[in-house]
């Protein structure tokens, strides 16, 4: 294969495989988190992913309605989410819980947009 093909195919691989981490983390329950139990490298693999995470998320215009502090919440809570999944690469589930806090705020706004629909203009 011509190297600039290879590494293209690589690349989609990497994403495909992205997509199929965020929607597999959607399906975890807030119940399973909270049942979860970290270990000592699971926590600094989780602090690791947090920390490039939150350099992008902080200053995220997508992700502006959440102030702060949800924002952290949240992340946390993706992180956790991709984590109990089985990757332990901190760049991997940072980038994916970017991809899950996007993907959540997207269907957020459209269910809110549908609210509103739903009232009648006078």
């Amino acid at each position: 294969m011509i190297p600039a093909r290879a590494a293209f195919a690589e690349v989609n691989v990497r994403h495909s495989a992205r997509r199929d981490t965020v929607a597999t983390a959607e399906a975890v329950s807030s119940l399973e988190l909270e049942r979860s139990v970290f270990d000592s490298s699971e926590t600094e693999i989780l602090s690791t992913a947090f920390a490039k995470a939150w350099a992008y998320v902080e200053f995220d215009s997508t992700l502006g309605m959440l102030d702060a502090c949800e924002r952290q919440s949240e992340l946390a809570r993706c992180l956790m989410a991709i984590l109990k999944l089985g990757d332990s690469n901190p760049t991997s589930i940072a980038n994916s819980a970017i991809a899950l806090m996007r993907r959540n705020q997207s269907r957020t706004m459209r269910t809110r947009i549908q609210r509103a629909s739903d009232f009648p203009v006078v």
